[in-house]
């Protein structure tokens, strides 16, 4: 299996963003770019925020491959490759002291797929082992960072301002009883429940709908003040393995969002059906009506 990250004693100079490939960048391209360009204490914080994710990527492959090792043949061989990944999450960290003894550290960005840091003149690939996973840690680490830092400075695309919407609280429905069943609603979502559906249980499959879409809306506006471009027809959301998050993806150049929606990812064409509804709250827009019918998404529950 291919590491996805190598250590190297020198690397290839960095790339202008005047030589970038014309594809779209995403907001952690971005935000490399322009910490290329700031101060060294900053470049620091992000490559040791780096560091320390991969190291506890590097360190849960081990794990796997231990685990693995006891119940598969050819154990011998994932013994191997938990120590060899063992070992290289080992002088991750040693990289990551490296940065606290305040050596030198500087962001590399070589085209648009190759990021790296250089800590001290050894250079480390910012790439997760499994490349379908890349993404996941590239917003956990940017989650990371700007919890710290001011990121808007570093990933505003367009001089644009768009308002600042509420995150999402606890969410307290309104529930409406008819003949025919009943209706669930906030924020112009509504949730039509039949009859036969268990009441107590349709009480908390729409407080948890209601919350996911709330997150899910906030949170992409929240991107979008960032200078991330959604392209709506193309959202998707995949599972994270081992982890309870989901990562939304957004557009064609690879920015995304992590958030827990269990509901939404769990109900086919649940997302399609929802799109417009989060499209105008997250673009600080009262959300039109949206009416969703709780059998279509196999929601209708019957008994206790």
């Amino acid at each position: 299996m291919f590491f996805g990250i190598t250590v190297s004693a020198q690397s290839a100079a960095p790339r202008t963003p005047a030589e970038s490939p014309t594809k779209a960048a995403s907001r952690y391209q971005r935000t490399i770019v322009s910490l290329q360009a700031s101060d060294r204490e900053l470049q620091a914080d992000f490559a040791a925020t780096a560091l320390r994710e991969l190291v506890e990527v590097y360190m849960a492959e081990a794990d796997l491959a231990r685990k693995q090792a006891q119940d598969q043949a050819g154990a011998t061989k994932l013994r191997g490759w938990s120590s060899a990944v063992d070992r290289y999450a080992s002088q991750l960290a040693l990289l990551l002291k490296d940065i606290e003894l305040g050596l030198p550290v500087e962001l590399q960005h070589n085209g648009v797929e190759s990021i790296a840091v250089m800590v001290g003149g050894r250079a480390v690939i910012l790439s997760h082992p499994r490349k379908d996973q890349q993404v996941a840690f590239e917003q956990r680490v940017l989650l990371d960072f700007c919890r710290r830092n001011d990121c808007k400075v570093l990933t505003a695309a367009t001089d644009s301002r768009q308002p600042i919407p509420v995150s999402a609280t606890q969410v307290k429905p309104v529930w409406t009883f008819t003949e025919t069943g009943s209706v669930c609603s906030h924020k112009g979502i509504q949730v039509q429940f039949t009859r036969a559906a268990n009441l107590a249980r349709s009480r908390i499959t729409c407080k948890q709908l209601l919350q996911e879409m709330m997150t899910l809306a906030d949170e992409i506006a929240w991107q979008r003040r960032h200078g991330v471009s959604v392209q709506w027809h193309e959202l998707s959301i995949r599972a994270t393995p081992q982890r309870p998050e989901h990562l939304v993806l957004l557009n064609s150049a690879g920015d995304s969002i992590l958030v827990t929606v269990p509901l939404i990812y769990g109900s086919p064409h649940l997302l399609e059906d929802i799109v417009p509804w989060v499209q105008e709250r997250a673009g600080a827009k009262e959300p039109g009506a949206i009416r969703l019918d709780a059998a279509r998404y196999g929601w209708e529950r019957t008994g206790s």
